[in-house]
C-alpha cells in the first residue's frame, strides 16, 4: 500500500515500515507536578504590585524578573484565559510552542486579581532553543504505527490517512476508534535542555481508553498518558424482577454522546441530568437527597426486604435514575436526538439547540404513587421526570430501579421535542406507545413495568408479542390502552427485522429519524409515513409496511377527528409494490 496515504500494523512484534521500536535515547523532562515552580501570594502580600496593566503583561513582566529570556518569553502563547465571577481573579494557562509546533508539557500558569496582583504562578517551560532543533526522522504514519503496535500488540487494520490541519494528520476512525486517530508534529523536551522533532498520538477506541501517546522523532514511544477516567454504578440493568445487581461502568471521562461524561461533580449532577430524592414533592432536591461518591463510584447497595424509603435504598435509588437516564440520553443520541434536535443538556457543545436544559430526575418523588410523569417545555427549558414509589406490593417497590419506567417517560420528551403537540387521541396515544417502544426495545422484552406493576404480563393489557387489537380498536378514550396499539406495531416491526437479520439500531435509527419527517399532532400513520421518509434501503420498506398494515395501519388507513370524537378507517392493504 501507499505509505503516505495510511498504514498498516504488521504481525512484526518490532520492526515497523522499517522503524525499530526502542527506548528513548536520553530521559525525558520530567513533567511532574514536583518538577514546576510554584509560588503563591502569601495573605502578607502578592507577587507583584499592583497594576494597571492586562493580566498577560502583568505575568511577562514578572517571568521577566526570573530570568527568562525574550525567545523564551516569545515562545509562550496564551491558549487559555478565564475570570471567576465571584472572586474576580483572572487565570491564565500559557503553552509553549517553538519553530512552529507544540513544546509538549510545557506551560506557565499563573493567576491575576482584582487588582492587577500576581497572586500565584506555576512554571514548567523549556528554555528557547538559540538554533533550530532537529526534525523528526520519521513521518506521521510512521508514528501512528509504532503507537497502535505498542498500545495494540495484535492490532491488524489498515488506517488510513485523511487529512492534514496544520501540525495534525488526521486517519479514518474504522471499526476500531470511536474518534478519528490523529498525529500531531510536537517538540519533545528532554532532562538535559534538549528539544527535538516527534509527535503527539491520540487514540480513543470503541472500549473508551483515550491514550495520548508521545512518540521520538526516531520512533520510540516516549511515554504513554491513559486520559481516560471510569465511573461506575451498581444498578438493576433492567429491574430488580429480572436481573441482579450489578456493578456497570459509565463512560468516565466522556464518549462521543457526552463528551465531558455523566458526572460533574461527586454526586449525580452531571451535563444531560440532575438526579435526586424529591420525597416532600417541591421539585427540588431533598437535603443531603444525592448519593456522594469522591471517586465518581456510585455502589449503594438496594435491599429488597425492606422499604424503599430506608435511606441506603434512597441512594440506591437516586444513582440508577441517573445511571438509566444518561443511558438513554447517550441511546437515542446515538440515532438523532442531539442537540440541534432539541435533547437536554447544560453545554450543548456549539452542536445546536439551546442548551441549559438537562433532565432534572425525581427519584421517590412525593407527588403521588403507583405513577411516574414527565413534562417537557421547548428547547432551553429543563424538563422534569417524576418517579413514584409503587404500593401494589410489600414491601412497595420503587419506580426508579424499574428501567422500563424510566426509559417510558423520557419517551414523552423525545416525541415532544423532535414532533411536537403530542396531546390528543391520536398523538397522546402514539406518545405513550412510542415511549413503550423504548423499553421494550432496549430491554427486548415484550411486557413493560413488570417489576412496579407487580405482573407477569406488566402493567399494560396484553403482552406485545401477538397483541389482539388494531387500528380500528381504537376509541379515543385512554391514551394508554390506544398507545398499545402504536407500541405493537413497532414490536412487530422489530419481528420482522429480527427475522430478516436486520439490527436494532437500524430501527432505533428509523424511528429517531422518522421524526424529523412527521408534523406535529400525527396519526398512526403519520408516523408510518415518517418512518418510511427515514428508510434508507429501499428493501426494508415492504417491511415496514407489512408490520403497519398487520395493525390496519396499511395503504388507506386514516385517523381523523369527528365531532370531537376519533374515528379510524383502518386498512390492512400492502402498496401494489410489496403485494
Amino acid at each position: 500500500m501507499n505509505k503516505s496515504a495510511g498504514i498498516l500494523a504488521t504481525a512484526c512484534s518490532v520492526c515497523l515500515f522499517g522503524i525499530v521500536q526502542a527506548a528513548p535515547s536520553a530521559p525525558l523532562k520530567d513533567f511532574s507536578s514536583d518538577a514546576a515552580r510554584i509560588t503563591r501570594a502569601t495573605d502578607e502580600a502578592a507577587l507583584t504590585a499592583p497594576s494597571n496593566k492586562a493580566p498577560r503583561d502583568v505575568v511577562m513582566e514578572y517571568l521577566r524578573g526570573r530570568g527568562y529570556s525574550e525567545k523564551t518569553l516569545a515562545s509562550l502563547e496564551l491558549v487559555r484565559s478565564h475570570t471567576v465571577d465571584w472572586t474576580g481573579v483572572t487565570h491564565l494557562w500559557f503553552a509553549q510552542r517553538v519553530q512552529g509546533m507544540r513544546v509538549y508539557g510545557t506551560y506557565v500558569r499563573a493567576s491575576v486579581n482584582l487588582e492587577g496582583e500576581l497572586v500565584s504562578v506555576m512554571e514548567l517551560p523549556s528554555a528557547a532553543p538559540k538554533g533550530t532543533i532537529a526534525g523528526a526522522r520519521i513521518q506521521p504514519h510512521q508514528a501512528l504505527d509504532v503507537a497502535l503496535k505498542h498500545l495494540y500488540p495484535t492490532f491488524d487494520q489498515t488506517v488510513n490517512r485523511v487529512a492534514q490541519r496544520g501540525n495534525t494528520t488526521e486517519f479514518a476512525k474504522g471499526s476500531f476508534f470511536s474518534e478519528m486517530p490523529t498525529v500531531e508534529r510536537v517538540v519533545v523536551p528532554f532532562a538535559d535542555g534538549g528539544l527535538k522533532g516527534g509527535f503527539l498520538v491520540k487514540t480513543w477506541d470503541r472500549d473508551n481508553q483515550l491514550n495520548h501517546t508521545l512518540v521520538t522523532g526516531e520512533g520510540a514511544v516516549a511515554l504513554v498518558e491513559s486520559r481516560t477516567q471510569s465511573d461506575s454504578y451498581f444498578i438493576f440493568p433492567d429491574s430488580p424482577g429480572t436481573h441482579a445487581q450489578t456493578v456497570v461502568p459509565g463512560p468516565g471521562a466522556g464518549n462521543a454522546e457526552s463528551p465531558i461524561g455523566w458526572v460533574t461533580g461527586n454526586t449525580t449532577v452531571g451535563n444531560n441530568n440532575d438526579a435526586y430524592l424529591d420525597r416532600d414533592n417541591d421539585n427540588g432536591p431533598d437535603a443531603n437527597g444525592r448519593p456522594v461518591s469522591e471517586t465518581a463510584d456510585f455502589l449503594n447497595p438496594f435491599d429488597l426486604t425492606v422499604a424503599p424509603i430506608e435511606p441506603l435504598n434512597q441512594m440506591a435509588s437516586v444513582q440508577s435514575l441517573f445511571y438509566l437516564t444518561n443511558v438513554i440520553h447517550d441511546k437515542l443520541y446515538r440515532h438523532g436526538f442531539t442537540e440541534g434536535a432539541g435533547n437536554f443538556q447544560v453545554d450543548n457543545f456549539g452542536m445546536g439547540g439551546v442548551g441549559n436544559d438537562p433532565l432534572n430526575a425525581e427519584a421517590q418523588d412525593g407527588g403521588g404513587t403507583n405513577n411516574a410523569n414527565m413534562s417537557t417545555p421547548d428547547d432551553g427549558s429543563r424538563p422534569r421526570m417524576q418517579m413514584y414509589i409503587w404500593t401494589v406490593s410489600d414491601p412497595a417497590r420503587d419506580g426508579s430501579v424499574d428501567s422500563d419506567i424510566v426509559f417510558h417517560e423520557y419517551g414523552h420528551g423525545l416525541t415532544w421535542r423532535m414532533i411536537g403537540a403530542m396531546s390528543g387521541p391520536f398523538a397522546g396515544a402514539i406518545g405513550e406507545g412510542m415511549s413503550d417502544v423504548l423499553a421494550i426495545l432496549i430491554n427486548d422484552q415484550d411486557t413493560v413495568a413488570e417489576y412496579s406493576y407487580n405482573r407477569d404480563t406488566g402493567i399494560r393489557r396484553y403482552a406485545y408479542t401477538d397483541y389482539p387489537l388494531t387500528y380500528g380498536d381504537l376509541t379515543g378514550r385512554s391514551v394508554h390502552d390506544d398507545g398499545e396499539i402504536y407500541a405493537a406495531t413497532i414490536w412487530r416491526l422489530w419481528e420482522i427485522f429480527q427475522a430478516n437479520g436486520i439490527p436494532q439500531d437500524t430501527l432505533f435509527d428509523y424511528l429517531v429519524d422518522g421524526m424529523n419527517y412527521t408534523q406535529p399532532a400525527p396519526a398512526y400513520e403519520d408516523m408510518r409515513n415518517g418512518i418510511l421518509e427515514s428508510v434508507t434501503d429501499p428493501a426494508h420498506e415492504c417491511l415496514v409496511w407489512q408490520a403497519f398494515a398487520d395493525f390496519g395501519i396499511g395503504e388507506g388507513a386514516d385517523g381523523y377527528i369527528r365531532l370531537l370524537r376519533a374515528k379510524v378507517r383502518e386498512s390492512f392493504r400492502l402498496p401494489t409494490q410489496c403485494r
